[in-house]
C-alpha cells in the first residue's frame, strides 16, 4: 500500500500536528504501508519542522517548484489554489516508480477511522458522487467526487495522470473565464465511468481545510 499525503504545513504547529496524526493513523493500521508526503507550503519548511516528520516517510517538497509559486501568485481564492496545487503535485508524484499494488491519496488533515476498508477498493475508488452546488454553466458538470481519500490500482496510474492533466487544463480555463471549478468536480467530469467504483463510506475524519468544523465520511 502506498499513501500519498497532501499537506501544506506552512511552519504552523497545528498543521504539523494534523499531518503527523494522519501518518500515525495509517501506520497504526498498516505498519508496512509506504507514505509519500507531498508538501506544498508556499514557503520552505524550517529545518525544525522538517525534522519533526518521520524519516521513514518520503518527503517531496514542492515549496520551490516554479509552477506551485505561479499558482500562489494568482489573484483567485484559496479554493482555486488548493485544487490547482493538488492536481499538479499529485500528477508530478505519479511520475515516480510505484511498486505498491494500490495507491491511496489522503489529505493531510484527515485520519483513517474504523470505517476505512481497503478491501472495498477496486479500480479507481471514490466516495459516491455528490451533487454540485453550482449550475452546469458555472462549473461545467453536474456532480463531484470528494478527494479527502480516494485510491486507484497501480495499473491505472497512467490513466489517473491523464485525467489529472485534463482537470488542470479545464480548471484554468474556467477560472480565467470567471467561472468556478475544482478537483472534486474535475474527477466527476473527466474520470471514465468504466473505471469508477463508488463506496458509501471512505473511513476518514478531520477538519475541512481552513474551516473549523470537522467531517466524518
Amino acid at each position: 500500500m502506498l499513501f500519498i499525503v497532501n499537506s501544506a504545513i506552512c511552519n504552523d504547529d497545528r498543521r504539523l500536528q494534523e499531518t503527523l496524526e494522519t501518518i500515525e493513523s495509517i501506520w497504526t493500521r498498516y505498519p508496512f504501508a509506504e507514505i509519500w508526503i507531498a508538501e506544498s507550503s508556499p514557503v520552505a519548511l524550517s529545518s525544525a519542522f522538517v525534522g519533526c516528520l518521520p524519516a521513514r516517510a518520503r518527503l517531496f517538497p514542492f515549496w520551490d517548484d516554479e509552477h506551485v509559486k505561479f499558482v500562489a501568485s494568482k489573484p483567485w481564492n484559496l479554493g482555486f489554489r488548493k485544487s490547482a496545487t493538488e492536481a499538479y503535485t499529485t500528477r508530478e508524484l505519479l511520475r515516480q516508480p510505484i511498486y505498491a499494488d494500490r495507491v491511496f491519496k489522503l489529505s493531510g488533515r484527515y485520519v483513517l477511522t474504523d470505517d476505512f476498508d481497503p478491501e472495498s477498493h477496486r479500480l479507481a475508488t471514490f466516495r459516491e458522487r455528490l451533487p454540485t452546488g453550482f449550475s452546469q454553466d458555472e462549473c461545467g458538470t453536474d456532480g463531484m467526487l470528494m478527494t479527502r481519500l480516494y485510491s486507484f490500482s497501480r495499473e491505472l496510474v497512467p490513466e489517473i495522470r491523464r485525467v489529472l492533466g485534463e482537470i488542470q487544463q479545464f480548471h484554468w480555463r474556467q477560472w480565467e473565464s470567471g467561472k468556478v471549478f475544482d478537483l472534486e468536480h474535475g474527477f466527476w467530469k473527466f474520470l471514465p465511468r468504466d473505471i469508477l467504483h463508488e463506496v458509501g463510506k471512505i473511513g476518514v475524519r478531520g477538519r475541512i481545510g481552513h474551516l473549523e468544523h470537522y467531517v466524518e465520511d
